[in-house]
């Protein structure tokens, strides 16, 4: 284009940086694109609908209507300079930070899309195209198509190719049809998933309730009392003082020295934590002593750290009555120590052992040795050598479990003739899904010494 565009001449950055922040922010969710699957450099979308306005603009462009395309409806600056001052002061200001949305959840309505068409003087026949060539995760093209722009999105990498497709090319072009083959093909994953996996969740004892989570510490022997220490830096579970303390004791009919739990509300209840800058200190009483960093490897890499369960989360269901008589319902989480019902380790091992051989075979869960790259000699120093270390037994299950259901799913569906694109689209989705699981159902998700296992059922619990 030969004549000047608004870009050119004015651009409010910092504006435009808080509100990429704002859309960052781990508190609130993040944008859809971003929950569908992990990219390294995904692009801010305020940011990039500003790019592509700014760029099909005219210069004279009116700047309050161009901020209000963006979805900036208030003063960020004004905002900001109130939360630093807060921060500062510790006095709270009354009243919400922003008085208006994050921007990017904003869509414009028709008579701004009206009003874009005229100034940047788009029509038919003189249809700006988007063309980003190194698209990555997809924010230019997904800004783009919301600003009813022709797009063409490109990048070398085919992850980056998928999750443009799934992003912005196949919700575009194949609509409520995608949604319902998804609809129809998740409802039997889900319960072919609950009919195998349930027998290795035991259910809550307690009316109304589910568990969500099942908390676990590392353990090494300690080399003085031979006592079990179950490895973390602290063992609190939430803000509100709740946490854990630790029982030592020794195990009924045994000479087996270890620590039961009990769930505490109050900070100074708590155990102290039990490793401390690679170091670990022994919980029993008539012991304390200190366990060395390299003790810790060296019984790691030997194949004897092992794994203890210390808490379960759960969520329960609570009624209240509302003024007029009516019923209001919440879930509310809780913590509780673990029960014998819960120890069904064995039970899990020997499922997986009667599957593992035939999964290894059909590649559906992950056997190859830890390449020694830039993010792996940590877990490799403690023993993890193979990538299908990085799951606990439950967590491999688990896994196992969805890859064979979805091969079964796809195959049934393969086999009533070619798959028409929208079901093959659902199977990217259901895919991605499960994938986004392996990073939260993992040992390593929280940090080295600490996991946190999901629960297997997405059951909500019968009153």
């Amino acid at each position: 284009m030969s004549d000047t565009r608004l870009i050119e001449r004015w651009l409010p950055i910092a504006e435009i940086g808080i509100e990429s922040l704002r859309e960052r922010t781990p508190m609130t969710p993040f944008p859809a694109p971003n929950r569908l699957h992990v990219w390294w450099a995904r692009r801010p979308l305020v940011a990039s609908r500003a790019a592509i306005l700014a760029s099909l603009l005219p210069a004279d462009a009116d700047h309050e209507k161009f901020m209000h395309l963006l979805g900036i409806h208030g003063d960020p600056l004004a905002s900001r300079r109130n939360i630093l001052q807060a921060r500062r002061t510790g006095v709270r200001f009354e009243g919400a930070a922003y008085s208006y949305d994050r921007a990017f959840k904003y869509g414009l309505t028709a008579e701004d899309h009206e009003w874009f068409r005229n100034t940047a003087k788009l029509d038919d026949k003189n249809r700006n195209t988007v063309l980003d060539p190194t698209a990555g995760g997809g924010a230019i093209p997904f800004e783009a198509s919301r600003l009813g722009l022709s797009t063409f999105g490109n990048d070398i990498n085919p992850v980056a190719v998928l999750l443009e497709k799934a992003t912005v090319e196949w919700p575009i072009q194949l609509g409520t049809s995608l949604l319902k083959d998804y609809q129809k093909i998740a409802t039997k994953f889900v319960a072919l998933r609950e009919e195998r996996l349930t027998p290795y969740f035991p259910a809550e004892q307690q009316p109304a309730a589910v568990s969500t989570n099942y908390l676990w510490a590392r353990t090494i022997r300690c080399p003085y009392c031979s006592g079990l220490i179950p490895l973390s830096p602290n063992w609190r579970l939430g803000p509100d003082g709740t946490g854990v303390r630790l029982i030592p004791g020794q195990v009924q009919d045994s000479e087996l020295r270890r620590c039961s739990f009990s769930i505490v509300s109050n900070l100074a209840d708590q155990s102290p934590g039990t490793v401390a800058e690679g170091d670990a200190t022994c919980p029993f009483t008539d012991c304390g002593r200190v366990v060395e960093g390299d003790e810790i490897k060296r019984q790691a890499q030997m194949g004897q750290m092992g794994e203890q369960l210390f808490a379960i989360a759960f969520k329960r269901r609570v009624e209240s009555r509302t003024k007029k008589g009516g019923i209001r319902e919440k879930w509310e989480r809780g913590f509780r120590a673990p029960c014998p019902e819960d120890e069904i380790q064995q039970k899990v091992e020997d499922a997986l052992n009667h599957k593992k051989i035939e999964w290894e075979a059909l590649d559906f869960i992950p056997n190859e040795t830890l390449p020694d790259g830039n993010k792996t000699p940590e877990p490799i120093r403690y023993g993890i050598t193979h990538w299908s270390m990085m799951f606990s037994p439950r967590q491999l299950l688990t896994h196992g479990t969805h890859v064979e259901i979805f091969r079964e799913l796809l195959a049934e569906e393969q086999a009533k003739g070619e798959l028409p694109l929208s079901s093959k689209a659902a199977f990217v989705y259901l895919a991605l899904a499960l994938d986004k699981l392996l990073n939260w159902n993992a040992i390593l998700h929280r940090q080295q010494n600490l996991w946190v296992e999901a629960s297997g059922s997405g059951r909500r619990p019968n009153v």
